[in-house]
């Protein structure tokens, strides 16, 4: 089980760049392409800023911030794989680590990110938000890690309230 994570992290991790180089080759003049019913729209868009374009402009600042998260994931996730128990924890920091690298190696070999999912929304300023899979990790990494530390808390919480907990079965008998 230990091993499982990061290979379907680097599994995640190989499929966005895959689908970023696919990406890549189709020519700018080509609009979307809607797939699965027009559910999901397959675009080209370079982000030369953060989420959302943020900080566009301000490459060696976004390369610094890319960098320095991405260091600071890996340790952490070196750190859990040593010292923590906990699935939630590590698969959470593992997917955070897949799109993080995915974004990074974007950012310094191509000097912006690709992002290549949109979806048909009717306002067009959500209409024009487009992502990629390390996106998707990224945010799913975040939901995961915090859905692990608020159980790991109720659990902690419940067992200092619920004395009886403790006591095994077997020791009543």
């Amino acid at each position: 089980m230990k091993k499982r994570i990061p290979i379907l992290s680097l599994s995640l991790l190989g499929l966005d760049l895959f689908f970023k180089y696919k990406t890549e080759k189709k020519p700018d003049s080509q609009k979307e392409t809607a797939l699965f019913g027009e559910k999901i729209l397959i675009r080209k868009v370079h982000n030369h800023g953060m989420a959302f374009n943020i900080l566009d402009g301000e490459e060696k600042i976004v390369k610094a911030t890319s960098a320095g998260s991405a260091v600071l994931l890996l340790l952490t996730r070196i750190w859990y794989g040593r010292f923590k128990k906990g699935f939630g924890q590590k698969a959470g920091l593992d997917l955070m680590l897949a799109g993080g690298l995915s974004n990074l190696y974007d950012r310094f070999f191509r000097g912006y990110v690709v992002d290549y999912i949109g979806f048909p929304f009717k306002k067009e300023r959500i209409r024009n938000l487009t992502f990629n899979i390390g996106d998707f990790c990224l945010a799913a990494g975040v939901l995961l890690l915090g859905a692990s530390a608020a159980i790991a808390a109720a659990r902690k919480r419940c067992a200092a309230l619920c004395p009886l907990r403790k006591i095994r079965f077997r020791n009543i008998l």
